[in-house]
Formats: C-alpha cells, structure tokens, sequence
C-alpha cells in the first residue's frame, strides 16, 4: 500500500464505515460478535474468532461479501486498490467501532480482546487518516 493509495482510500472508506451497522445484523451474529466470538479484522472483513454455529459463519461469509463488493465498487470508482479501500474501512473500524470486550485481529495475529483503551493500529494506519 502505498501512502497516497491509502489517504484516497480513507477519505473514501469514511462512509464504507456503516455497511454492517448492527441493525444489520442478524441477533445471532450480534451476540458472537458482543460475546467475541465474531469479530473485525484490519483488512476490513470479519472473521470468526472463536466457535459459532454454522448460521452465523454463514452471515458472516455473507457480510463479507456484500463488504468485498462495496470496496471493489469504489476501489473501481477511485482508481485505487480494493485492498486499500478494504484497509482504509479497517483502520476505521477498528478505532471507532470495536467496543471493549469485543475481539479483534490485526494481519495474520491472534485474535485479542479490547480492553478499555484504544487498539494499537498497524502502522498504515497512521497514513490512512493523513
């Protein structure tokens, strides 16, 4: 990625934050997602951290997609990577969405909990927001 790449994809992504608000979401991947079970990942999908039905890992699968689609759409629009949109969302998500308690996972890391504090961001993603 580079930086130029990343600070159009994060002016972009701004509004990609709200694809899968949990209104969204079925009650069953609210609660994995609430109970850490599901959570958001710094590429900008979601990924199953712990075990779930396969109800849930389906819709997950399915948000997916439906986030894969939008990103591909205004990467298209923007002259920009789907990567870099899809990172861009990430960084994003992970520092505004991400409540304590909930996992989450940065490159190919473990998952980890949120605890009070903010998360420690890939270094990208000081570029993202500049």
């Amino acid at each position: 990625m580079t930086r130029t790449s990343l600070m159009i994809a994060a002016a972009l992504a701004s509004g990609l934050v709200s694809l899968t608000p949990a209104s969204a979401q079925s009650g069953a991947v609210a609660g994995a997602v609430a109970s850490g079970a599901v959570g958001e990942q710094a590429d900008g999908y979601l990924g199953i951290a712990g075990s779930v039905g396969a109800d849930v890992r389906s819709e997950v699968e399915s948000i997916n997609i439906k986030r894969r689609a939008a990103y591909t759409d205004l990467a298209g629009k923007r002259g920009v990577t789907v990567q870099d949109v899809a990172a861009a969302t990430g960084c994003q998500t992970l520092s505004s969405r991400v409540k304590p308690g909930q996992a989450y996972r940065i490159g190919a890391g473990g998952w980890q909990t949120k605890g009070a504090g903010p998360i420690a961001l890939p270094p990208y993603c000081a570029t993202a927001g500049q």
